[in-house]
């Protein structure tokens, strides 16, 4: 049966990235709580998936523009006593749950220094870097940034992730990770858009050498029953998905699924199968372009395409 990572927490029922959402992830007992890392003006890591506030909190900012004195009086639109999250504040709630795991999931938007700042919050929590390899999942959107990791040791010996839409990434890092040849800097998996593993790519090219090298394979966002019986058929170690409840049980009711199967395409299924995939397809082919990193104000391009497809749910 595949792990349980609960999306920004509890993302599907409760405020994300919130200390409410942790606490309700871990009362339903998921197996990894994913969260995000944006960094303040003055260096303070802090949990929040956007690179602005506007979203949740009550005020909009740049948070990479703000000091955290100016973030840490934002509260929730929804809910005044909720404020945003240190990291810090995160890792202290870890201490006190037994058995917690978090996937940092580490938005390239961020300054590298960012990673070393995160490693030193954890000593300053607990000092025995052990407990918190045992942890913490790295989760890594570009090749850099691991060669970063690598470079400063802030990844020495902790599980990291790709985390991407694009299997040329993803590619990237496995062979990054095999030429590097070194145990304690090595890729433990990737976490890929769920679309990604219906490709002909993923499974006839991909999944071969994954399972060759111990590479594990976790699904971003499942939340469908007919997205977990595709799973199935699949070697996926994992979803990620906005409410870790439902997600446990989609995942017993297909956990005896032993063979993917496209549907036809003249079903309901199918026609949503397709059109899934031609969408899929189409953004990995403009969103990697390197003028979709052109900045329009303090975004790039490459930012309002992501923000439109989290509006129609296609992320």
């Amino acid at each position: 049966m595949v792990l349980v990572a609960g999306h920004r927490a509890f993302k599907g029922q409760y405020i994300e990235n919130t200390m409410v959402a942790f606490e309700r992830a871990y009362e339903a007992k998921s197996d990894i709580i994913e969260t995000d890392l944006q960094m303040t003006s003055d260096g303070v890591v802090v949990v929040n998936h956007d690179v602005d506030t506007g979203r949740i909190w009550d005020r909009n900012l740049f948070i990479a523009d703000h000091t955290f004195e100016e973030i840490s009086k934002l509260r929730c639109k929804d809910d005044q006593t909720l404020k945003m999250p240190t990291l810090v504040e995160i890792l202290e709630w870890i201490v006190e749950h037994p058995g917690v795991r978090i996937m940092l999931d580490i938005k390239f938007t961020n300054q590298k220094i960012v990673l070393p700042k995160a490693y030193a919050a954890m000593l300053s929590v607990k000092n025995d870097i052990r407990y918190w390899q045992e942890r913490i999942i790295w989760g890594l959107w570009q090749l850099d940034w691991f060669e970063y990791g690598v470079e400063t040791g802030a990844i020495k010996d902790f599980e990291v992730f790709v985390i991407t839409l694009s299997l040329d990434i993803a590619e990237q890092f496995i062979n990054y990770s095999l030429k590097l040849n070194n145990p304690h800097f090595r890729l433990s998996g990737i976490s890929i858009h769920f679309v990604a593993s219906w490709t002909k790519r993923f499974r006839h090219m991909l999944t071969p050498k994954l399972m060759e090298n111990d590479i594990k394979v976790f699904l971003w966002t499942v939340n469908k029953g007919i997205d977990f019986e595709y799973t199935g058929g699949l070697p996926i170690a994992g979803v990620v998905t906005d409410d870790p409840i439902v997600a446990r049980q989609l995942s017993r009711e297909y956990s005896r699924v032993r063979e993917f199967v496209p549907p036809d395409w003249k079903s309901p299924n199918g026609l949503r199968f397709y059109v899934f995939l031609a969408a899929y397809h189409i953004i990995c082919s403009l969103l990697f372009k390197p003028w979709a990193h052109t900045k329009l104000g303090p975004y790039s391009i490459a930012y309002f395409v992501l923000y439109i497809l989290r509006t129609i749910h296609f992320l």
